[in-house]
């Protein structure tokens, strides 16, 4: 695909933030652009961004992102970070999906993943991935890069068992499920919080570049489960481990579709 030498890294974030961030890495070929919210000027690429994650997690009565939440979570105290095509290399079907404007003459975000400090240093609390050119490894490079960026040695996060971004995350080592279906998250039946431990920088440099898959291909050593999220005695059998004080991992290739839904590969310690 043409468009993939066209691809330009960005970081969008608040001025001050710049000098604690790494974006010096040579991630493609062209020089990754820090996109400030202070400049009036790229304001027209924060709104496509917000669209962008709207479209990707089902608008605002779902989990699409509200633009106050974009800036005052996403921004001021970290950065939003992905891959962007200027209007003129981006597909027809993308600027169609994202209503881009006929006479907008800039550049289109087609990835963004966003991560916020935690109190435990060196951790990251990941709350947003999206693509819009599926196939491409660009979620997973995209995941790859912000967490470079921040220099981030461990991540957690919340995601839904049924969606398909787990083969994602389980590319950067084994996830492990800290906690089963969270009871304040909006969809909280079908979540659970887990935990990485990331691979090194040049790792994950290498992963945002495209030539490096996975970053901890290693499994921990248990019982292979193939995990159905639809069978409520799974859940159950979920929730016995942890109480236990079992260790439960999901392990790549994570996620597969099925014919009336989805499975996911784990590993009991």
């Amino acid at each position: 695909m043409d468009f993939l030498d066209k691809l330009v890294p960005y970081v969008l974030t608040y001025g001050p933030n710049a000098e604690y961030l790494n974006f010096e890495d040579q991630i493609g070929d062209f020089d990754t652009e820090v996109i400030l919210i202070e400049d009036e000027n790229n304001a027209d690429f924060c709104r496509l961004l917000n669209f962008s994650n709207q479209v990707a997690f089902g608008g605002p009565d779902d989990m699409g992102m509200p633009l106050w939440v974009m800036l005052d979570c996403g921004i001021l105290p970290t950065a939003m970070i992905g891959f962007m095509l200027h209007v003129d290399d981006c597909p027809d079907d993308v600027l169609d999906l994202l209503e881009v404007d006929d006479d907008y003459d800039g550049y289109v975000p087609i990835s963004e993943y966003c991560a916020s400090v935690s109190v435990e240093p060196g951790c990251v609390s990941g709350f947003s991935l999206h693509c819009q050119i599926p196939g491409h490894g660009l979620a997973t490079r995209t995941k790859a890069f912000a967490l470079a960026v921040l220099g981030a040695k461990n991540q957690i996060g919340v995601t839904q068992f049924d969606n398909p971004a787990i083969r994602v995350h389980a590319r950067f080592g084994p996830m492990e499920i800290m906690l089963h279906r969270p009871v304040i998250h909006t969809h909280s039946m079908e979540s659970f919080v887990y935990r990485l431990r990331l691979p090194d920088h040049d790792t994950l440099i290498e992963m945002a570049r495209g030539g490096v898959e996975f970053g901890v291909p290693e499994r921990p050593q248990g019982i292979k489960w193939l995990f159905d999220p639809s069978d409520e005695g799974n859940h159950l059998r979920l929730a016995d481990y942890l109480t236990s004080n079992r260790s439960v991992y999901i392990v790549s290739p994570g996620w597969r579709g099925t014919s009336d839904g989805c499975e996911i590969d784990m590993i009991v310690v």
